[in-house]
């Protein structure tokens, strides 16, 4: 692995770590757990796409990677956020789900925003 790839895995990290962050940490505080915090979230996210990557090269199997990496997830929303499995079950599926709406949102705002500003800024065409 050369260095602009190290560059480009530690953005892509980080850079998830934020966004992806923002909903499990919504989702967290939605349901009151106990540790949710913004700085938990990223964690988590950052953790979970470490060891999913560590879980993938290790496990040859597609399913077996998939379920260990639910699990794995599961953990890390246990322990960052100091609930049980059910709640760490609801946060990850909550976090889903809100992660999809603000998707949507955007979605359907972004293209809008293009026609809005057509011909306002240079360059941008709607």
């Amino acid at each position: 692995m050369g260095h602009l790839e190290i560059i480009g895995y530690l953005i892509h990290l980080f850079v998830t770590g934020i966004i992806v962050g923002i909903f499990v940490w919504l989702a967290g505080k939605a349901l009151g757990a106990p540790k949710a915090t913004y700085y938990h979230g990223i964690l988590t996210v950052i953790a979970a796409i470490i060891l999913g990557d560590v879980i993938g090269y290790v496990i040859p199997w597609h399913l077996a990677v998939l379920i260990v990496d639910v699990i794995v997830i599961l953990l890390l929303i246990k322990h960052f956020f100091g609930v049980g499995w059910v709640k760490a079950i609801v946060i990850a599926v909550l976090a889903a789900v809100i992660a999809v709406i603000i998707v949507f949102v955007l979605g359907l705002l972004l293209p809008t925003a293009a026609v809005t500003l057509n011909g306002l800024v240079p360059g941008v065409q709607g």
